[in-house]
């Protein structure tokens, strides 16, 4: 299930920020994603695949190796997971 993804935010100064990372997870609900570096908590997000974007709220951050692994919740459930399965 893992493939590429970027996450996309505004940090606190307004400026557009971008990661690229791993998706680790798939639910209807939420996601979780592997970055270089920490995500604060409450970070609105969207996060995008080779198929489709998604928009949600950091919810977790945390140290994985050398990396962060993060748990976002998605701002709505998605219907799409029929067609796209565990991808994006």
């Amino acid at each position: 299930m893992i493939c590429r993804i970027s996450v996309f935010w505004e940090d606190e100064a307004g400026f557009s920020t971008r990661q690229v990372g791993l998706l680790e997870n798939r639910s209807l609900s939420g996601v979780s994603i592997c970055v270089p570096e920490p995500m604060a908590i409450g970070t609105k997000v969207n996060i995008r695949g080779k198929l489709r974007e998604l928009a949600g709220i950091v919810l977790y951050c945390r140290p994985k190796g050398s990396e962060y692994l993060v748990d976002i919740q998605l701002d709505e459930r998605d219907l799409g997971w029929a067609a796209f399965g565990a991808g994006l």
